[in-house]
Protein backbone atom coordinates (compact mmCIF):
# COMPACT_ATOMS: atom_id res chain seq x y z
CA UNK A 1 0.00 0.00 0.00
CA UNK A 2 3.19 2.26 0.67
CA UNK A 3 3.73 2.47 -3.13
CA UNK A 4 0.21 3.42 -3.84
CA UNK A 5 0.41 6.44 -1.42
CA UNK A 6 3.66 7.31 -2.35
CA UNK A 7 2.41 7.77 -6.02
CA UNK A 8 -0.75 9.40 -4.95
CA UNK A 9 1.12 12.33 -3.17
CA UNK A 10 3.17 13.04 -6.61
CA UNK A 11 1.97 16.27 -7.83
CA UNK A 12 0.55 16.33 -11.55
CA UNK A 13 -0.61 12.92 -11.26
CA UNK A 14 -4.62 12.97 -10.83
CA UNK A 15 -6.86 9.92 -11.47
CA UNK A 16 -6.56 9.33 -15.33
CA UNK A 17 -3.05 9.78 -15.36
CA UNK A 18 -2.54 7.12 -12.08
CA UNK A 19 -5.03 4.54 -14.25
CA UNK A 20 -3.09 4.70 -17.33
CA UNK A 21 0.01 3.98 -15.52
CA UNK A 22 -1.37 1.35 -13.55
CA UNK A 23 -2.66 0.22 -17.03
CA UNK A 24 0.98 0.10 -18.68
CA UNK A 25 3.20 -1.18 -15.64
CA UNK A 26 0.37 -3.26 -13.41
CA UNK A 27 1.13 -1.66 -9.79
CA UNK A 28 2.45 0.84 -8.34
CA UNK A 29 5.75 -0.54 -7.07
CA UNK A 30 6.46 -1.66 -10.22
CA UNK A 31 5.87 2.40 -11.84
CA UNK A 32 8.70 3.10 -9.20
CA UNK A 33 10.98 0.56 -10.34
CA UNK A 34 10.60 1.53 -14.08
CA UNK A 35 13.41 2.93 -16.65
CA UNK A 36 13.23 6.45 -16.86
CA UNK A 37 12.68 6.23 -20.93
CA UNK A 38 10.19 3.72 -20.09
CA UNK A 39 7.74 6.64 -18.04
CA UNK A 40 8.36 9.37 -20.41
CA UNK A 41 6.29 7.39 -23.27
CA UNK A 42 3.72 7.75 -20.68
CA UNK A 43 3.81 10.91 -19.09
CA UNK A 44 5.90 14.24 -19.37
CA UNK A 45 8.92 14.95 -17.88
CA UNK A 46 8.07 16.94 -14.76
CA UNK A 47 6.07 13.77 -13.16
CA UNK A 48 8.79 11.25 -14.09
CA UNK A 49 11.30 13.30 -12.35
CA UNK A 50 9.21 13.64 -9.16
CA UNK A 51 8.28 10.46 -9.01
CA UNK A 52 12.05 9.28 -8.90
CA UNK A 53 12.66 12.19 -6.51
CA UNK A 54 10.15 10.81 -4.28
CA UNK A 55 11.42 7.40 -3.68
CA UNK A 56 13.28 8.64 -0.52
CA UNK A 57 9.77 9.10 0.83
CA UNK A 58 8.41 6.32 1.16
CA UNK A 59 9.17 5.45 4.43
CA UNK A 60 6.99 8.73 5.29
CA UNK A 61 3.58 6.43 3.93
CA UNK A 62 3.83 4.06 7.02
CA UNK A 63 3.71 7.03 9.46
CA UNK A 64 0.23 8.31 7.09
CA UNK A 65 -0.81 4.36 7.28
CA UNK A 66 -0.80 4.05 10.82
CA UNK A 67 -2.70 7.29 11.22
CA UNK A 68 -5.27 6.44 8.91
CA UNK A 69 -5.94 3.40 10.30
CA UNK A 70 -5.60 4.40 13.87
CA UNK A 71 -8.81 6.91 12.76
CA UNK A 72 -10.89 4.35 11.75
CA UNK A 73 -9.92 4.78 7.69
CA UNK A 74 -8.88 1.78 5.37
CA UNK A 75 -7.75 2.15 2.02
CA UNK A 76 -9.76 0.33 -0.93
CA UNK A 77 -7.51 0.37 -3.95
CA UNK A 78 -8.80 0.26 -7.95
CA UNK A 79 -7.29 -3.73 -7.76
CA UNK A 80 -9.66 -5.01 -4.57
CA UNK A 81 -12.04 -7.14 -4.38
CA UNK A 82 -14.17 -4.91 -2.45
CA UNK A 83 -13.66 -1.65 -4.50
CA UNK A 84 -17.35 -0.66 -5.66
CA UNK A 85 -18.15 -1.83 -8.61
CA UNK A 86 -20.79 1.08 -9.37
CA UNK A 87 -17.10 3.24 -9.52
CA UNK A 88 -15.00 0.82 -11.01
CA UNK A 89 -17.12 1.55 -14.56
CA UNK A 90 -17.00 5.14 -14.21
CA UNK A 91 -15.05 7.74 -15.96
CA UNK A 92 -11.51 8.07 -14.28
CA UNK A 93 -12.77 5.83 -11.77
CA UNK A 94 -10.80 7.11 -8.07
CA UNK A 95 -7.47 4.75 -7.83
CA UNK A 96 -7.72 4.98 -4.29
CA UNK A 97 -10.68 5.24 -1.92
CA UNK A 98 -9.98 6.34 1.79
CA UNK A 99 -13.64 4.65 3.82
CA UNK A 100 -14.52 4.94 7.34
CA UNK A 101 -16.98 2.29 8.38
CA UNK A 102 -19.25 0.64 5.83
CA UNK A 103 -19.38 0.86 1.67
CA UNK A 104 -22.92 0.01 0.99
CA UNK A 105 -23.38 -0.34 -2.82
CA UNK A 106 -24.94 -3.80 -3.40
CA UNK A 107 -28.79 -3.45 -5.00
CA UNK A 108 -31.26 -5.55 -3.43
CA UNK A 109 -33.10 -7.73 -6.43
CA UNK A 110 -35.21 -9.60 -4.52
CA UNK A 111 -38.17 -7.42 -4.60
CA UNK A 112 -39.54 -5.67 -7.16
CA UNK A 113 -41.31 -2.45 -5.35
CA UNK A 114 -40.03 0.59 -3.93
CA UNK A 115 -42.89 0.39 -1.73
CA UNK A 116 -42.23 -2.30 0.29
CA UNK A 117 -37.78 -1.44 1.12
CA UNK A 118 -38.52 -0.91 4.32
CA UNK A 119 -38.24 -4.44 4.63
CA UNK A 120 -34.64 -4.29 2.67
CA UNK A 121 -32.34 -2.12 4.22
CA UNK A 122 -29.89 -0.52 1.98
CA UNK A 123 -31.79 -1.09 -1.11
CA UNK A 124 -30.98 1.54 -3.23
CA UNK A 125 -28.34 3.96 -3.06
CA UNK A 126 -29.86 7.61 -3.52
CA UNK A 127 -27.86 11.30 -4.03
CA UNK A 128 -29.92 14.20 -2.69
CA UNK A 129 -28.05 17.34 -3.68
CA UNK A 130 -28.49 21.07 -4.38
CA UNK A 131 -26.82 24.68 -3.15
CA UNK A 132 -25.20 25.49 -0.32
CA UNK A 133 -27.20 29.05 -0.31
CA UNK A 134 -30.82 27.88 -0.16
CA UNK A 135 -33.96 28.32 1.24
CA UNK A 136 -35.37 27.36 4.69
CA UNK A 137 -37.82 25.84 2.61
CA UNK A 138 -36.07 23.98 0.70
CA UNK A 139 -33.61 23.08 3.18
CA UNK A 140 -36.92 21.65 4.96
CA UNK A 141 -37.40 19.50 2.02
CA UNK A 142 -33.87 17.94 1.60
CA UNK A 143 -34.20 17.09 5.09
CA UNK A 144 -37.59 15.74 4.57
CA UNK A 145 -36.62 14.09 1.46
CA UNK A 146 -33.34 11.82 3.17
CA UNK A 147 -35.75 11.01 5.93
CA UNK A 148 -38.99 9.66 4.76
CA UNK A 149 -36.01 7.99 1.97
CA UNK A 150 -33.72 6.74 4.59
CA UNK A 151 -36.70 5.20 6.73
CA UNK A 152 -37.76 3.13 3.65
CA UNK A 153 -34.43 1.91 4.02
CA UNK A 154 -32.43 3.99 0.84
CA UNK A 155 -28.78 4.87 1.70
CA UNK A 156 -28.66 8.64 1.45
CA UNK A 157 -25.53 10.13 -0.44
CA UNK A 158 -24.47 13.35 -0.51
CA UNK A 159 -21.08 15.57 -0.70
CA UNK A 160 -20.94 17.13 3.17
CA UNK A 161 -21.07 20.77 2.12
CA UNK A 162 -23.55 23.51 3.93
CA UNK A 163 -26.81 23.59 3.14
CA UNK A 164 -28.94 20.81 1.26
CA UNK A 165 -25.85 18.54 1.54
CA UNK A 166 -26.03 18.73 5.19
CA UNK A 167 -29.46 18.95 5.34
CA UNK A 168 -29.72 15.09 3.40
CA UNK A 169 -26.87 13.90 6.09
CA UNK A 170 -29.16 14.72 9.22
CA UNK A 171 -32.38 13.81 7.27
CA UNK A 172 -30.94 10.37 7.19
CA UNK A 173 -28.81 10.60 10.59
CA UNK A 174 -31.64 11.61 12.72
CA UNK A 175 -34.13 9.27 11.34
CA UNK A 176 -31.70 6.08 11.92
CA UNK A 177 -30.92 5.51 8.50
CA UNK A 178 -27.50 5.66 6.76
CA UNK A 179 -25.49 7.99 4.43
CA UNK A 180 -22.56 8.33 2.60
CA UNK A 181 -20.54 11.68 2.88
CA UNK A 182 -18.56 12.08 0.22
CA UNK A 183 -15.51 15.04 0.90
CA UNK A 184 -13.77 16.74 -1.46
CA UNK A 185 -10.88 16.94 0.64
CA UNK A 186 -8.51 14.14 2.04
CA UNK A 187 -9.57 12.86 4.94
CA UNK A 188 -7.23 14.42 7.50
CA UNK A 189 -9.42 17.55 6.68
CA UNK A 190 -11.96 16.18 7.61
CA UNK A 191 -14.33 18.04 10.66
CA UNK A 192 -17.66 17.88 12.05
CA UNK A 193 -19.54 20.72 10.77
CA UNK A 194 -21.35 22.72 13.59
CA UNK A 195 -24.53 21.60 12.43
CA UNK A 196 -23.59 17.85 13.39
CA UNK A 197 -22.03 18.56 16.91
CA UNK A 198 -25.46 17.56 18.44
CA UNK A 199 -25.40 14.38 16.58
CA UNK A 200 -22.16 12.82 16.26
CA UNK A 201 -22.25 10.32 17.71
CA UNK A 202 -24.76 9.17 15.23
CA UNK A 203 -22.90 10.60 12.85
CA UNK A 204 -19.89 7.89 13.21
CA UNK A 205 -22.02 5.15 13.94
CA UNK A 206 -24.52 5.71 10.82
CA UNK A 207 -22.57 7.62 8.20
CA UNK A 208 -20.00 6.92 6.11
CA UNK A 209 -17.21 8.87 5.20
CA UNK A 210 -15.53 8.91 1.81
CA UNK A 211 -12.55 10.19 0.15
CA UNK A 212 -10.80 9.76 -3.12
CA UNK A 213 -7.96 12.10 -2.04
CA UNK A 214 -4.34 12.39 -0.47
CA UNK A 215 -4.96 12.29 3.08
CA UNK A 216 -3.54 15.91 3.40
CA UNK A 217 -5.22 17.41 0.56
CA UNK A 218 -7.00 20.40 1.30
CA UNK A 219 -10.11 22.03 -0.52
CA UNK A 220 -10.08 23.18 -3.67
CA UNK A 221 -12.39 23.79 -6.67
CA UNK A 222 -11.26 21.15 -9.15
CA UNK A 223 -11.16 18.71 -6.17
CA UNK A 224 -15.26 19.79 -5.31
CA UNK A 225 -16.21 19.26 -9.02
CA UNK A 226 -14.11 16.25 -9.26
CA UNK A 227 -15.94 14.54 -6.44
CA UNK A 228 -19.25 15.27 -7.70
CA UNK A 229 -18.70 12.12 -10.46
CA UNK A 230 -18.52 10.24 -7.37
CA UNK A 231 -21.77 11.38 -5.42
CA UNK A 232 -23.63 10.39 -8.88
CA UNK A 233 -21.38 7.42 -9.33
CA UNK A 234 -21.97 5.75 -5.90
CA UNK A 235 -25.90 6.62 -6.86
CA UNK A 236 -29.12 4.25 -8.32
CA UNK A 237 -30.75 7.62 -8.60
CA UNK A 238 -29.63 11.23 -8.05
CA UNK A 239 -32.16 14.24 -6.90
CA UNK A 240 -31.65 17.83 -7.18
CA UNK A 241 -33.72 19.79 -4.51
CA UNK A 242 -32.27 22.80 -5.11
CA UNK A 243 -30.84 23.98 -8.20
CA UNK A 244 -29.24 27.38 -7.06
CA UNK A 245 -27.03 30.02 -9.27
CA UNK A 246 -23.97 28.39 -9.24
CA UNK A 247 -21.92 25.92 -7.55
CA UNK A 248 -21.48 22.06 -8.40
CA UNK A 249 -24.94 20.97 -8.75
CA UNK A 250 -25.12 21.29 -12.07
CA UNK A 251 -21.73 19.27 -12.67
CA UNK A 252 -23.07 16.35 -10.63
CA UNK A 253 -26.54 16.64 -12.46
CA UNK A 254 -24.34 16.34 -15.64
CA UNK A 255 -22.23 13.63 -14.02
CA UNK A 256 -25.33 11.39 -13.62
CA UNK A 257 -26.99 11.78 -16.72
CA UNK A 258 -23.53 10.98 -18.38
CA UNK A 259 -23.25 7.81 -16.27
CA UNK A 260 -26.85 6.95 -17.36
CA UNK A 261 -28.63 7.14 -13.41
CA UNK A 262 -31.92 8.30 -12.82
CA UNK A 263 -31.65 12.01 -12.54
CA UNK A 264 -34.99 13.90 -10.55
CA UNK A 265 -35.42 17.60 -9.77
CA UNK A 266 -37.68 18.73 -7.11
CA UNK A 267 -39.76 21.14 -8.56
CA UNK A 268 -43.63 21.59 -8.11
CA UNK A 269 -44.38 24.49 -10.56
CA UNK A 270 -42.76 24.43 -14.15
CA UNK A 271 -43.72 27.64 -15.34
CA UNK A 272 -41.39 30.39 -13.41
CA UNK A 273 -38.29 28.30 -13.43
CA UNK A 274 -34.64 29.39 -13.41
CA UNK A 275 -31.70 29.08 -15.68
CA UNK A 276 -29.94 26.65 -13.92
CA UNK A 277 -33.27 24.46 -13.55
CA UNK A 278 -33.97 24.56 -16.96
CA UNK A 279 -30.49 22.91 -17.88
CA UNK A 280 -31.07 20.31 -15.51
CA UNK A 281 -34.54 19.79 -16.79
CA UNK A 282 -32.32 19.79 -20.39
CA UNK A 283 -30.29 17.00 -18.75
CA UNK A 284 -33.74 14.54 -18.91
CA UNK A 285 -34.37 15.48 -14.88
CA UNK A 286 -38.00 14.14 -14.18
CA UNK A 287 -40.02 16.97 -11.50
CA UNK A 288 -41.35 15.34 -8.35
CA UNK A 289 -43.17 16.83 -5.70
CA UNK A 290 -42.82 15.00 -2.87
CA UNK A 291 -40.88 11.29 -1.65
CA UNK A 292 -44.19 9.58 -2.39
CA UNK A 293 -44.13 10.87 -6.06
CA UNK A 294 -40.36 10.15 -6.34
CA UNK A 295 -40.83 6.49 -5.11
CA UNK A 296 -43.70 5.95 -7.97
CA UNK A 297 -41.09 7.61 -10.45
CA UNK A 298 -38.24 5.53 -9.32
CA UNK A 299 -39.74 2.60 -9.39
CA UNK A 300 -40.62 2.54 -12.73
CA UNK A 301 -37.18 3.80 -14.11
CA UNK A 302 -35.63 1.45 -12.56
CA UNK A 303 -37.49 -1.13 -13.81
CA UNK A 304 -37.09 -0.30 -17.09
Amino acid sequence: MNYWLLLQSISGIGPATFNKLLKEFGTPQEIFHVKRKELLKIISEKPTDLIFESKKDLEKTEHILFTLKQRGFRVITIQDSEYPPYLACIQNPPPMLYVYEDLPFHRNGNTSSLTIAKDKPRRYNIAIIGARLASKSKLKQAFEFASELADLGFTIVSGYAKGIDTQAHLGAIKCKGHTIMILPTGVFNFRVHKEFWSVSDKLFAQGTILSEFYPFAKWTTAQAILRNRLTSGLSDAVLVVDSGTKGGTISTARWASCQGKALFICESNLRNISQRTQEILALGAIPVKNSEDLLEKLDDVLKK
